[in-house]
């Protein structure tokens, strides 16, 4: 179970950083890469508590609009803009296995 949390930590590093890089350079299918590494994690630790589900959501739907407000800031604000809207779209694939998931689980019988 350790090595499947700290494959769970790495996965979510990976995501964050490669948010950052694709914020700084042009990484090709950045945003496909950060909706699948979504995936993937979500479907490894599905979150089974609404709110925290809920949660998700919000981050993949708020997020990139509050971060907006961010290229105010010089130099920084667009890198960081385009940051958390790339962690936004691997919360939104967590989200959306997660929640295929428990909805899998309460149609089955």
């Amino acid at each position: 179970e350790e090595h499947i949390m700290n494959l769970e930590k790495s996965l979510m590093a990976v995501m964050v950083l490669l948010a950052i890089v694709a914020a700084v350079v042009a990484v090709p299918y950045s945003a496909l890469i950060l909706l699948l590494l979504g995936i993937v994690s979500g479907g490894m630790n599905p979150v089974t508590d609404i709110l925290e589900r809920t949660a998700y959501l919000i981050i993949a739907v708020a997020a990139p609009n509050a971060a907006d407000n961010l290229d105010a800031i010089p130099v920084i604000g667009e890198i960081l803009n385009t940051s958390i809207d790339g962690i936004a779209i691997a919360a939104a694939g967590m989200w959306v296995a997660s929640f295929t998931i428990a909805l899998i689980n309460r149609i089955k019988p």
